[in-house]
């Protein structure tokens, strides 16, 4: 599985990597959501793990962005919460459009889960 990874945060972007990396996906990973549009362009993961509070532009933009891709991509949301509640914030994604949405700290297995639909 190919997965795409947008987050600021690089500590939080590594530890996503290596968890998808032993769940045996192919990552590439954006420290912005423009960024991550452009690895979607051109690499057609087959999922995106998507922060919604970026400094860019955030998630949600994302997640409107890519609505037509939405049968061949499966979009995931993170929040660790920051100005917003974290579960307003992630309903507000899954309203939008997104499969699934996570709260940081992410376990590996509802990564896996998540993923999996």
């Amino acid at each position: 599985m190919k997965v795409c990874v947008i987050e600021d945060d690089s500590l939080v972007l590594l530890h996503l990597e290596e968890m998808l990396k032993r769940l045996g996906c192919q990552v590439l990973t954006a420290a912005t959501v423009n960024e991550g549009l452009r690895i979607v362009e051109d690499w057609s993961p087959d999922a995106v793990l998507v922060d919604i509070l970026m400094p860019d532009r955030d998630g949600l933009n994302f997640i409107m962005d890519t609505r037509h891709l939405r049968d061949s991509m499966r979009v995931i949301a993170m929040s660790g919460g920051g100005r917003l509640a974290s579960s307003s914030i992630l309903q507000m994604a899954t309203g939008l459009g997104a499969h699934a949405a996570l709260t940081k700290p992410i376990r590996e297995e509802a990564l896996k889960a998540a993923l999996e639909g």
